[in-house]
């Protein structure tokens, strides 16, 4: 890797990320006016819309599986995950959300060592102990009430480490082009019938929030795939925990929500066990 595609890399690494930080912020926008499950199906149709495009451009070849089901399976929890997901962030502090969802990493380890029989290091080990001590300095069992919002955002790290899993054991066989568009498609259709029970016609008002959902929430997976072309993982994955200041940043900016300090507190811990642990991973 030369510094020129380090330095690319990056490039894309960040504008990923700044992506990723931008798609809470549409959800709370949205969350005033629409349910989250309509939310969902916008974030997906929009995706799906851009990946057909994409494949009448280069051809439908690709999307020929043998492994329906299992694409199927993993896109029912994805879904289910990303429901809960958005259903908490347009209740609960967007930093204090996203900090807890960074446990899906050690959540996909303890996974992994049940579903794949892999045998974890003391390292490893240790990394997961010191996320869900992380956890605790978040919530401080017993000092305030836990409310669903917070079982939710559990769950929902929970549900993603399980589809961490399922895209594991698919990347065996499957390209990458293939497994994102049945998520896409499998997303916005299971989302649809639910959404239209409760319908809620977006206003232009409801145009921002659907943008920086439909758009940069497409946009990151894309830039994250451009980056690992150019940069390792080594040097990419780490960057990843810039979400949480922009996140906390861009709450404060928008809606005036300020981040406590057990939340900074709590996350310094998970997010020195997730980095700790994926260093650990990529061989670093």
């Amino acid at each position: 890797m030369t510094p020129r595609d380090a330095a690319i890399g990056v490039s894309w690494a960040l504008a990923a990320f700044l992506c990723y930080s931008l798609v809470p912020i549409g959800v709370r926008m949205l969350g005033t006016s629409m349910p989250p499950i309509e939310i969902l199906f916008f974030r997906s149709i929009i995706g799906f819309s851009a990946f057909l495009a994409f494949f009448s451009w280069r051809g439908f070849g690709n999307l020929k599986t043998a492994r329906f089901g299992l694409h199927l399976q993993r896109n029912i929890v994805n879904f289910v995950g990303m429901w809960l997901w958005f259903a908490a962030l347009t209740v609960m502090p967007l930093a204090k959300a996203v900090t807890l969802h960074f446990t899906e990493p050690m959540m996909s380890a303890v996974l992994a060592v049940w579903v794949l029989g892999e045998r974890p290091g003391s390292r490893r080990i240790i990394a997961i102990l010191g996320g869900f001590a992380g956890i605790l300095i978040v919530l401080r069992p017993g000092a305030i009430p836990i409310g669903w919002p917070i079982l939710a955002v559990l769950g929902s790290a929970l549900l993603y480490a399980c589809v961490s899993i399922y895209t594991r054991v698919l990347g065996r066989t499957e390209a990458a082009s293939t497994t994102t568009f049945y998520y896409q498609a499998m997303l916005a259709a299971f989302s649809l019938p639910p959404a239209l029970l409760g319908w809620v016609t977006p206003g232009w008002d409801d145009l921002p929030g659907i943008l920086l959902i439909g758009i940069f929430g497409s946009a990151a997976p894309y830039f994250i795939i451009r980056a690992l072309r150019h940069a390792e993982a080594t040097l990419i994955s780490p960057l990843g925990f810039l979400r949480l200041p922009l996140i906390a940043g861009f709450a404060y900016l928008f809606f005036s929500e300020p981040t406590g300090m057990w939340t900074w507190i709590g996350a310094a811990v998970i997010l020195s066990s997730a980095y700790f642990m994926t260093r650990r991973e990529v061989g670093g």
